[in-house]
């Protein structure tokens, strides 16, 4: 799950290039009428982010895993910061989810429904899944964009920092 730094983007077939986002990155998954939001740590984030699984809870049938990044936006940015303060939230969570409400950028689908894993299928058919499984889910998820063109990934790369993404994928 860890990105490792180049000097230079890729070239090659068979690549699809990804924004690397400015957030958490987050695994979901949705069982019954549970959402449990897992950390790259490991740890709990649910309790942190419950717009985020009223929206999941809501667009995606049980058996599904996510996988993908967290973010808040603030205008045109994400903001790591108020992402951050959603665990200091305390007593004001929901004040503050309302105020700052999170988004889901998902990349990847790693179970779909009912429950059929996916890990071994190649990424092509995972996304086409992934597409179909999210044509009517709410602005707060949202498909990452995706893209074999080198000249498109780059210009991500170069015009896109400004609104926060790290690099590429």
């Amino acid at each position: 799950m860890l990105a490792a730094g180049v000097d230079a983007v890729p070239e090659g077939p068979g690549l699809a290039y990804e924004p690397k986002w400015d957030g958490w990155r987050n695994i979901a998954f949705r069982a019954n009428d549970q959402v449990y939001l897992q950390s790259r740590a490991g740890r709990n984030l649910t309790p942190y982010f419950p717009d985020i699984t009223r929206a999941l809870r809501a667009a995606v049938p049980p058996g599904t895993i996510l996988d993908g990044e967290l973010v808040v936006w603030q205008r045109d940015r994400t903001n790591f910061a108020l992402l951050q303060r959603r665990i200091t939230a305390g007593g004001q969570l929901l004040t503050f989810a309302s105020e700052y409400p999170a988004h889901y950028v998902v990349f990847d689908l790693l179970s779909a429904p009912p429950g059929r894993p996916l890990l071994d299928a190649p990424l092509v058919e995972r996304r086409a899944l992934l597409v179909d499984l999210l044509a009517d889910a709410p602005t707060r998820i949202t498909l990452s964009p995706q893209t074999t063109d080198i000249a498109l990934a780059t210009e991500w790369l170069t015009t896109w920092t400004s609104a926060g993404i790290e690099g590429l994928l």
